[in-house]
């Protein structure tokens, strides 16, 4: 295989590991603390018995370069299944080389076969480097809709 060649496949758990570190250099990017995720976790909600998403892992030269993970959605007011792209990361040393490109094209491809009408994503507003990676796609800013959250504490208030 050449050393350029770039392979995307879903994660398994053997893969879980690596994801996790990546997953800390993605937050370390976006300046959010260290995240609270670990092994243990991930195999939980990507190989559980109630699988909560899907990850894929972009190999360079057999080392792990990128991965990304979704997460099905369905909107019942439009009928349409929808993936949520929850993060999408590539290591430092492989940027720039069609790794991204690689993970978003098996990402669309998940999509398609899952009868998706749209892949949705949250993006950091400081990060321009992941702005001008999703214009180039043609991804864009749904500018009517604001994304809104209910933090943990919140949630705990509300459901009381």
């Amino acid at each position: 295989m050449d050393a350029k060649q770039i392979v995307v496949r879903f994660a398994t758990p053997q893969d879980c590991e690596a994801i996790v570190a990546m997953a800390r250099e993605l937050a370390a990017a976006v300046e959010d603390p260290p995240p609270p995720i670990d092994v243990a976790r991930l195999l939980g909600a990507a190989f559980g018995p109630e699988r909560w998403c899907d990850c894929l892992v972009a190999e360079q030269a057999s080392a792990r370069v990128g991965y990304a993970v979704v997460c099905r959605g369905f909107e019942a007011h439009t009928g349409e299944r929808r993936l949520w792209l929850a993060d999408l990361f590539v290591g430092a040393g492989a940027r720039m080389g069609g790794v991204g490109r690689a993970l978003i094209g098996a990402v669309a491809s998940h999509a398609l076969a899952q009868g998706c009408a749209l892949v949705c994503l949250d993006l950091w507003r400081p990060n321009e480097v992941g702005k001008a990676f999703y214009d180039a796609l043609g991804a864009k800013e749904a500018g009517d809709i604001a994304q809104l959250r209910l933090g943990r504490e919140r949630l705990v208030a509300l459901a009381r």
